[in-house]
């Protein structure tokens, strides 16, 4: 087997971006390319991306699990439009109307007949599909797929220059290997330092060693400077929301774009300046114990109507709840739109919570697990981190990762909801945050009494 080269990229919110533009390069280059990610929605939204650039590409999956704005480039859509399809269809058809005359036939002979006739008929469409298929496919230089559907038939039979694996950062390593086979150079995009793959094992051993991504293992084998293109640019972020975990976690080497660095809620049409829309920062340090966490035991009566999860060993917090509602109302009332505003938490049962007070108020709005928003971004973002006890626990508040998908959703307006005595405690990475946010912030105390008509 040919010595594999690997490319190593890690950046910011336009590496899909960057993935296009690697594809529109090596296209130039007359090069065969195969572009992969661990889900259908991380390979489909570089299929939305890759249409308008009008290079012809190939989506190989099960149309039911993908978007309907990538179906025109889908493999079994493609084989029954295509001309090559059309004459297939016309097989079928004729095949169809061959079997339907079956039920018509008295004659024991004609209907002999008939069925030697749809068995050739069959024969004929058989091969002219698999034709059809593989005419598409050794026709096209860029091809998609998911990590595991690049090892189906289709894909793994053929040859390509370059693979491109995209959120390689959640990808199993074991995934990443079945498109190596197909090429001799890899480039892996994503970022190791957000959320790694998710394994559901009791072994925390096996989930450990999992965890581990080709990713991870490639920076340990290897000099960074030797594989790694660093992406120091980012396009998403007021530059106070980025400076914690560019300062923490990259080095200090992220910089915000001209186009982002500033840009506030007040510069949306139609939002008012107010004490919360011209902060790009803001944190409710919610110390002292009056907004406690509860145990899931408690949270049973939150599991009403179309709220239904899995709570699990999770926590809530009440009172931080209403604190999110307090300040959605504010910039709602100051103009910001629902659609614009995400309240995120790693606690499902902190999200059945929030659900409960603000989805009904505000259908627009998105709630969402920490966890599950990596990948997404909103103007304003919320974040509710329900740790609050005298023991000071902050229980997985502690994975870093998952903090940093937290604290980089927003575009203009961060809000941190949460009790510092406690968070402070978990690690040098939350101490260092909590103090970050308290010099950094706009920093305000809530008073319950503000709050009781908010839950």
């Amino acid at each position: 087997m040919k010595k594999k080269r690997f490319i190593y990229k890690r950046g910011n919110i336009l590496i899909n971006l960057l993935v296009i533009e690697l594809i529109q390069q090596f296209v130039a280059q007359n090069l065969r390319i195969l572009v992969c990610g661990p889900s259908n929605i991380s390979v489909d939204n570089i299929a939305e991306r890759l249409a308008p650039c009008r290079v012809p590409f190939i989506r190989v999956g099960h149309p039911a699990r993908l978007l309907p704005s990538v179906l025109a480039n889908c493999l079994d859509v493609l084989t029954k439009t295509s001309d090559a399809g059309n004459i297939v269809n016309d097989v079928r058809k004729e095949m169809d109307d061959k079997m339907a005359s079956v039920k018509k036939t008295k004659s024991g002979k004609e209907r002999y007949n008939i069925w030697r006739q749809v068995g050739d008929l069959r024969k004929e469409y058989r091969n002219r599909e698999k034709k059809c298929v593989q005419d598409l496919m050794k026709g096209s230089k860029v091809v998609l797929a998911t990590l595991h559907g690049s090892g189906g038939f289709h894909v793994f039979r053929e040859k390509f220059d370059v693979v491109i694996i995209d959120e390689a950062g959640q990808a199993l390593e074991a995934q990443c290997w079945v498109p190596l086979l197909t090429a001799s150079k890899c480039v892996l995009a994503g970022d190791h330092l957000q959320l790694p793959p998710t394994i559901k094992s009791n072994d925390v051993k096996i989930s450990s060693k999992l965890q581990i991504t080709l990713f991870d293992r490639l920076l340990l084998l290897h000099e960074p400077t030797a594989i790694k293109r660093m992406l120091t640019i980012q396009y998403r972020m007021h530059e106070v929301i980025m400076r914690y975990p560019s300062d923490a976690l990259y080095g200090g080497l992220l910089m915000a774009d001209d186009s982002v660095k500033s840009r506030l809620l007040t510069d949306l049409e139609d939002v008012e300046d107010t004490d919360d829309t011209r902060e790009p920062l803001v944190f409710y340090d919610t110390q002292g114990g009056a907004f406690p966490e509860k145990a899931e035991e408690d949270t049973s009566e939150m599991k009403k109507g179309h709220i239904a999860m899995a709570l699990g060993e999770s926590k809530s917090n009440e009172m931080e709840a209403a604190l999110c509602s307090f300040h959605v109302n504010k910039l709602v009332a100051a103009g910001v739109k629902p659609e614009n505003i995400a309240v995120i938490t790693p606690y499902n049962a902190q999200l059945a919570s929030l659900s409960h007070g603000l989805k009904e108020k505000y259908p627009g709005i998105e709630l969402g697990s920490v966890d599950g928003f990596q990948g997404r971004e909103k103007d304003a973002v919320v974040i509710s981190l329900v740790r609050s006890n005298p023991e000071h626990v902050v229980g997985f508040l502690g994975e870093k990762r998952r903090l940093n998908v937290a604290m980089t959703r927003p575009k203009r307006h961060l809000c941190v909801i949460g009790d510092s005595e406690t968070i402070s405690q978990g690690n040098s990475f939350l101490k260092n945050w909590m103090a970050h946010l308290e010099e950094h912030a706009d920093l305000r105390y809530p008073d319950v009494t503000d709050l009781q008509f908010e839950t």
